[in-house]
């Protein structure tokens, strides 16, 4: 990492194939390959991204190995996983969507059922497909993806002595990587807290300890504190033609798409720097002692110029004592494994792996992106049904039929990429969606999963206030004659709504209802502390009484 930011390029190349961790993010949450870019070296660029994505594949085929060969040693189980998707954006909540995702393992075999197969346009897809992990014969990690409507199994098997020149991208990415920001997401938990949550005016005369019974088990219900979604995008990089042509795309943003995003940014700030330490001296001693403190605005390398966003969310665990299943030895790895695969398993790996309170979490709400939240509930564990038959106890004895390609299934190689494991990361999938017009390189060769979603927080947002003002004014989704084509063409030309008369209803009714919402928030919340008020000057007066 040193060695790229100060722009040491052979140095770092040597470091690369001597096998430095490309992946590895500083302390600001940059990666390797986000100072790559940013040095705005194509070559470089293209050799990081290379070791990176051959250092990921390598070590994540390992890890899928190992984690299929630890549930081996646990009991089999079933499980459903219940995902309900919401929003705080008016309308949008009504389209988001909930999926129940069937979870069997036996042995170190693991098969995921899931409904949800893509979001297209301003609609989620429901597809029925199958997820598949287990060992092959030669011992490698295997990931099948089943097909049920097309009768399609696909499958991957997940190698560890792949070739580095595999995995080189095309000159075309490398330029588009180059000509757009460089981004970064993540939930930010360094001041994250948990406390019990309380009964409201129940708290006086009660423990104000709140419980909740989720699936027949009693819960504690605590509430995360800090928890932030921040997002932060570089510019430091781009020429003058990138830059005129963001502006360009910013300046067609109508009106409401552009109020919105002021509304909803509203911990946004800069981490610019104005002066390179490096070049100005700063020598190896001071740089590895832990007590020189650079000053404000102060770093090694090139200027940057960064805009961060950060939003606070709640984020709120059910945790229940007794729980049939362990979330270490049973669900971790199953989450780890749907994570390479899924953003949103990816999510909630990265909280589920925080230092949680003692329980296990029956039901987690955890945001997803700066306008989506999820709720994710365990329920069912080893219900008798398909592939489960119970037997002594509470034990389950769980088909081998739930993890072999059913017959008349077309094996396809999956040489368009639908399904195939990439190993990528929200700045991977922020760049795939600038080009998805594009060419593509390795990453795309070796395919995007299909169900994932194809579009960028930043499009989902418009597609998002584009839904409300449609439904404002009082016209449906499912009367929307227009293609996907056609959508994306009339999201980037939404400067239509400013000049149009029925648009300018639409943007009051969409802002009307923003402020109704705020306004019944901010009004039941001056009710509920005046009532508790009250309560609590009359139990003060009770005791003076006696």
């Amino acid at each position: 990492m040193l060695a790229v930011t100060i722009g040491h390029f052979e140095c770092a190349n040597l470091l690369l194939e001597s096998g430095a961790d490309a992946s590895i993010p500083n302390k600001e949450m940059w990666s390797v390959s986000n100072e790559a870019v940013a040095q705005g070296n194509g070559a470089f660029v293209q050799s990081v991204i290379q070791h990176r994505d051959f250092q990921r594949a390598t070590r994540g085929a390992q890890a899928m190995k190992r984690s299929l060969e630890k549930l081996r040693e646990v009991p089999d189980f079933f499980c459903e996983m219940n995902w309900d998707f919401s929003s705080w954006v008016p309308f949008l909540s009504q389209a988001c969507p909930s999926d129940c995702h069937k979870v069997y393992k036996k042995g170190s075999s693991v098969r995921i059922d899931t409904t949800l197969a893509s979001f297209e346009g301003t609609n989620w897809v429901r597809g029925n497909q199958s997820y598949m992990f287990r060992l092959s014969n030669e011992g490698f990690a295997e990931f099948i993806v089943l097909n049920h409507d097309e009768r399609v199994a696909v499958v991957q098997e997940l190698r560890d002595d792949d070739i580095l020149n595999e995995y080189r991208q095309s000159p075309g990415a490398m330029d588009d990587r180059l000509s757009n920001t460089i981004s970064t997401t993540f939930i930010d938990v360094d001041n994250i807290g948990f406390e019990r949550t309380s009964r409201g005016f129940l708290s006086w005369f009660t423990s104000g300890e709140g419980n909740e019974t989720v699936d027949g088990y009693d819960c504690k219900v605590l509430n995360a504190s800090n928890v932030h979604l921040v997002t932060k995008r570089r510019y430091d990089h781009l020429s003058a033609e990138a830059r005129e042509r963001l502006a360009q795309e910013e300046a067609s943003e109508s009106k409401a798409v552009a109020s919105f995003k002021k509304m909803m940014s509203t911990n946004k700030s800069d981490e610019n720097t104005r002066r390179d330490l490096f070049a100005e001296g700063l020598t190896a001693d001071q740089y590895l002692d832990a007590n020189f403190e650079f000053e404000p605005g102060c770093d090694i390398g090139k200027l940057r110029e960064v805009v961060k966003r950060s939003n606070g969310f709640k984020a709120t665990l059910w945790m229940a004592d007794e729980y049939p299943l362990s979330l270490n030895d049973q669900i971790i790895p199953i989450v780890e494994l749907m994570a390479v695969n899924s953003p949103h398993f990816a999510r909630l790996h990265k909280f589920i792996r925080l230092q949680l309170p003692a329980g296990f979490p029956v039901k987690i709400e955890i945001p997803l992106f700066h306008i989506v939240s999820a709720r994710i509930a365990f329920q069912n564990i080893n219900a008798p049904g398909k592939h489960v038959i119970p037997i002594e106890g509470r034990d389950v004895l769980i088909e081998d039929e739930a993890f072999s390609i059913p017959d008349g299934y077309v094996i396809d190689d999956d040489d368009y990429g639908r399904y195939g494991i990439t190993w990528e990361d929200d700045d991977d999938r922020n760049n795939r969606n600038s080009q998805r017009n594009g060419t593509g390189g390795a990453g795309e060769r070796r395919g995007v999963p299909r169900h994932a979603n194809p579009y960028s927080e930043e499009m989902m947002i418009q597609m998002a206030i584009e839904q409300s003002l449609r439904e404002s004014s009082g016209t449906s989704s499912s009367q929307d004659p227009r293609t996907e084509v056609q959508v994306l063409q009339d999201l980037m030309h939404l400067q239509q709504f400013n000049t149009s008369e029925s648009s300018t209803s639409s943007d009051t009714e969409f802002f009307r209802a923003i402020r109704d919402s705020q306004a019944d928030e901010e009004r039941r919340r001056r009710e509920e502390e005046a009532f508790e008020e009250e309560i609590r000057k009359v139990l003060e007066l009770s005791k003076l009484e006696k």
